[in-house]
């Protein structure tokens, strides 16, 4: 779907009729209106962007004894079409996390699967993602350090409870070609669940 623009509205007869035509970068459309309300029917941007072909998503479940540090290294690509990023995490037990940026990959973990919210499109993402469980803090940043790294965001979840920006409020878009560290460590045993959603944009000049 292209970018929508607004046209002068075209009167029709005596009626007093109103005709409203929106331009999708291609043609002139009607625009869609509820049958019952007649508000104009809409969608925010992130939904468009599912419907564009340029939103992921990863989604997974780790199984951690206490002091197990899992780790995902997040790596967005050297262009201008930046992430524009969600998570949200929950866990059984209770467990810190810790968002870093401009972390350095030392050994890479195992790829993650990374897929498109429209199943129809071939489109693939730009990010590559890893993922690893270490014995302790200690081993894992024998694999990704974060000794010059950026602390972005940081916290600590109760058992049974969850954390993360889960609305477009907190978005954060993320820098490219850099490396972003999710960290979780478990402050007791059990599992976490973790949910990734992007989408990817490149702003346009006006």
């Amino acid at each position: 779907m292209s970018e929508i623009f607004e046209r002068e509205p075209e009167y029709g007869n005596s009626s007093g009729r109103v005709n409203l035509t929106l331009y999708n970068g291609t043609k002139w459309r009607e625009a869609r209106l509820d049958k019952y309300t007649r508000a104009t029917t809409t969608i925010d941007y992130a939904h468009h962007e599912i419907h564009d072909g340029s939103h992921f998503f990863i989604s997974g479940v780790a199984t951690l004894s206490i002091n197990n540090t899992f780790d995902m290294q997040f790596v967005t690509p050297n262009t201008t079409k930046w992430i524009h990023f969600l998570f949200k995490l929950d866990c059984e037990s209770q467990t810190s996390w810790f968002i870093y940026e401009a972390a350095a990959i030392l050994t890479s973990g195992a790829a993650i699967s990374i897929y498109n919210n429209d199943r129809n499109s071939a489109t693939l993402t730009s990010v590559a993602a890893f993922g690893t469980i270490n014995a302790s803090l200690a081993v894992a940043d024998t694999r990704t350090s974060t000794a010059s790294a950026f602390l972005l965001e940081s916290g600590i979840i109760g058992a049974g409870k969850n954390g993360g920006t889960e609305s477009r409020e907190n978005e954060i878009i993320l820098k490219q070609n850099t490396t972003y560290l999710f960290r979780a460590i478990a402050v007791a045993a059990g599992y976490i669940v973790y949910s990734i959603g992007y989408y990817e944009h490149t702003n346009r000049e006006v």
